[in-house]
């Protein structure tokens, strides 16, 4: 009788951390298609990489009470040395300054300023779809962030960065640090 509450123990565990694992990994994964629009960067239908065509996502959470948290899928774009990722019909807004509008392939650190000399780039996050205006930034050293090229496309990733409540005016309740993440990329000029 030990021996199979044993065996059913160990399957129940193996189980649930394989959901998890699987559940967890949806970052940069396309849906498969009948064609070859996700695979072939000189088919007429390519969608950039894994469907990353001027486009990203962002999931963050507030370390409330709550557990706040924002995700969406929107535009990916680059304004005078300032990425931003928006989301559709709401006034969120990811930036990411690299101080250059190219940046170099490689890790960045999370910076109050950037610094493309350095590898420091500055972010953050608002949120400005209610009366008041909610910020938050990162601190020197709260995280990285990844630019890597993939068949011509600017690849920018990061996973839970730090930031801060940078506003004045945030609700008491958000005046909570962030966790966020992205995953996204810019088609080549």
């Amino acid at each position: 009788m030990k021996r199979t509450l044993l065996v059913a123990i160990c399957l129940l565990a193996t189980a649930t951390a394989y959901a998890q694992t699987a559940k967890n990994d949806t970052w940069g994964k396309a849906p498969e298609a009948r064609d070859d629009r996700y695979s072939n960067p000189k088919s007429k239908l390519y969608a950039g990489p894994d469907g990353w065509y001027n486009f990203g996502e962002v999931r963050a959470v507030v370390s409330n009470a709550a557990k706040t948290a924002y995700g969406f899928k929107g535009g990916f774009h680059r304004i005078m040395q300032t990425f931003t990722a928006v989301e559709s019909g709401q006034n969120r807004v990811m930036t990411l300054n690299f101080g250059t509008d190219a940046p170099a392939v490689g890790t960045y650190q999370v910076s109050k300023t950037a610094d493309p000399a350095q590898k420091k780039v500055e972010l953050s996050f608002s949120d400005i779809t209610k009366t008041e205006i909610r910020n938050w930034k990162g601190n020197n050293g709260a995280g990285t962030v990844t630019v890597s090229k993939v068949n011509g496309f600017l690849y920018v990733k990061c996973r839970n960065v730090l930031l801060q409540p940078d506003g004045i005016r945030q609700a008491e309740d958000l005046k909570n640090p962030m966790t966020i993440g992205f995953e996204g990329a810019i088609s080549p000029e």
